[in-house]
């Protein structure tokens, strides 16, 4: 895999290692349990903070943050949860989730090869290598956590793959199939006027937006396309393609489409937020019933494996220690990265995984 390289630069200035929020975990303690099966808090810790180093930056970024505890502090829903104790939560029910298919690996036939325990302890001996003793030390990591949680990885690849494999992939072309239409919409809810600011429509103008509209559709039926006649009146259409279960479309536009034959179009469609016009392109819009079609499959896997996963776990007695884990704190970043990293690690596939989980 591509390894990153987490350098112990935890937060600008000085801080004593003694400062560390990860030297003061007891590894040994219990986060979680599970039937057969303790997860310690060096492990959880570890998990936690790896997944942190992993999105921190991007999170900074995207949501403006300027340190590490100001990030992880924030309230994003307003409901107490803070950033932090979401990723928590997040790592444990990976963790929950990764622990069950370890414990049923044998229901598939699934191991993890020689070569495969070859390269994840390769990968960890390198991850060990290319981190300092502090930063090792805030993410409690030694080379057996971190081998651990990469064979964790690789098992849960390998048992998705295999029990995905039981889903009915067979998918006819009716229930794939998409219908490809052309659409033109006027809102008539609200606008932004000349100062830019947002305005409902008054009933005068909703009037004239209906005689718009009406005017489109006479110069279809007179001739003209729908884009023509839309271009005229400085409205704008859109393309796109739907199923017959779609639910993203208004019933009323879905209603008219599908009473309409390849190469119709409809008369002005008047719903309480808009006024639609649309005309049926295809029968079958070949790109896009394609699309559907790995779309169902997918879903289908999916649900089969949350479907599995979900029966193990109703009495497997997973049971999360709140107050150990509150103790694992995101407050002093892992993210500063050395210039001079390594950024190439080659390990198996599997091990690629784990990076895929950045």
């Amino acid at each position: 895999m591509k390894a990153k390289k987490v350098t112990a630069i935890i937060l600008a200035g000085a801080i004593c290692a003694a400062a560390f929020t990860g030297c003061g975990i007891n590894t040994g303690a219990t986060a979680a349990s599970m039937k057969n099966q303790t997860v310690t808090m060096g492990m959880a810790n570890f998990t936690c903070r790896y997944q942190q180093a992993n999105v921190e930056d991007y999170y900074k970024s995207m949501m403006g943050a300027k340190s590490s505890s100001e990030l992880w502090s924030k309230d994003l829903y307003g409901n107490g949860t803070t950033m932090e104790d979401t990723m928590k939560d997040s790592v444990m029910e990976q963790l929950h989730e990764m622990y069950t298919l370890q414990a049923h690996m044998k229901d598939y036939d699934v191991s993890v090869t020689k070569d495969e325990k070859a390269a994840i302890k390769k990968a960890a001996q390198q991850f060990i290598s290319d981190n300092s003793s502090e930063a090792l030390k805030e993410m409690t990591a030694d080379e057996d956590t971190v081998e651990e949680l990469l064979t964790l990885y690789t098992i849960r690849s390998k048992m998705q793959k295999a029990i995905e494999a039981e889903a009915d992939t067979n998918v006819t072309d009716e229930e794939a199939n998409e219908r490809g239409y052309t659409m033109m919409t006027i809102s008539t809810t609200s606008h932004q006027n000349d100062s830019g600011n947002t305005v409902e429509y008054t009933d005068d103008e909703k009037k004239q937006l209906k005689e718009t509209a009406n005017k489109i559709e006479d110069a279809v039926k007179n001739g003209k396309t729908l884009e023509d006649a839309a271009k005229d009146e400085d409205q704008q259409t859109t393309t796109g393609a739907y199923a017959s279960d779609d639910s993203t479309l208004d019933t009323s536009v879905k209603k008219a489409l599908d009473d309409l034959k390849e190469g119709e179009t409809s008369d002005v469609i008047e719903t309480d937020s808009a006024l639609y016009i649309v005309r049926l392109d295809s029968e079958t819009d070949k790109d896009a019933t394609e699309k559907n079609r790995q779309n169902i499959i997918d879903k289908r896997k999916s649900d089969h494996y949350n479907e599995v996963l979900e029966g193990w776990q109703k009495k497997d007695g997973w049971k999360v220690n709140k107050k150990n884990v509150a103790k694992i704190s995101f407050k002093n970043s892992l993210t500063q990265q050395d210039p001079n990293a390594s950024t190439e690690t080659q390990t198996s596939t599997e091990t690629q995984n784990a990076e895929s989980t950045q």
